[in-house]
């Protein structure tokens, strides 16, 4: 219950959200491209760790982007997730976040500030700076990228990143995976990983990813939370 009504706050911020920023008028005057979804999913896993200990979440988000030129352009946006309170981090999740994306060629480039805000909880909200590239390889598309978090207070985390995916020709299935690296105030040289499986048809997403580091981080339980897990979700975007 707890669950869905969560589920029901963050569905009607967004729906609020993308009905003010796309309507008609809007749309007329300025080239303002929205794209968004909302995702159900087992865990809520940030660099391979629970935020909501080990407990299902919806997430959502909704983001405008003006073009600058041909290559460059300018976005914003609010991602939200709900929580579990025995993690730790409140409720509810929501992060602010503006930046510039371009594309060069084959290389798209995209860096942005980000304010993570958890509501219910203390003196734990915090800025992020992120930049990361992405390129075709032959068939695959690999990223690699950086994060610098500054933690209220003192205290701040660098993690960096790379990733490749490989559609699956006229399927609608891709494989991915991805290997990162986190090492500052809140963990000390923690590596985590993931390979994942999708399948997208239109606006609808579905997947599963198996997730593990090689950390020990106790949940509400007991249990690792930053431990080997498959994580489901499924979603839609607009």
């Amino acid at each position: 219950m707890i669950l869905w009504k969560k589920a029901s706050l963050v569905g009607a911020a967004l729906v609020t959200g993308a009905t003010a920023m796309a309507g008609p008028a809007l749309a007329d005057e300025l080239p303002v491209k929205i794209t968004g979804g909302v995702t159900f999913l087992t865990d809520y896993r940030l660099r391979g760790a629970s935020l909501s200990d080990t407990e299902p979440v919806i997430q959502g988000s909704v983001e405008a982007s003006v073009p600058l030129s041909e290559q460059v352009s300018v976005f914003a946006g609010v991602w939200g997730s709900s929580l579990d309170k025995d993690a730790g981090a409140g409720s509810m999740e929501t992060d602010l976040y503006a930046g510039l994306q371009g594309s060069f060629g084959d290389v798209s480039v995209r860096a942005r500030y980000l304010r993570l805000v958890f509501h219910d909880a203390k003196d734990i909200d915090f800025d992020q700076f992120e930049v990361g590239l992405s390129a075709p390889v032959g068939p695959f598309s690999i990223g690699v990228g950086g994060v610098h978090d500054e933690y209220n207070g003192g205290g701040h985390s660098t993690y960096v990143y790379s990733s490749a995916s490989y559609p699956i020709a006229d399927t609608g299935f891709a494989v991915k995976g991805l290997v990162g690296y986190e090492d500052g105030t809140n963990w000390d040289d923690k590596v985590n990983w993931s390979l994942g499986l999708s399948y997208s048809k239109g606006p609808f997403v579905v997947g599963a990813d198996y997730i593990d580091t090689n950390r020990f981080s106790a949940a509400s339980d007991g249990k690792n939370r930053a431990g080997g897990t498959v994580v489901a979700y499924v979603g839609g975007r607009f």
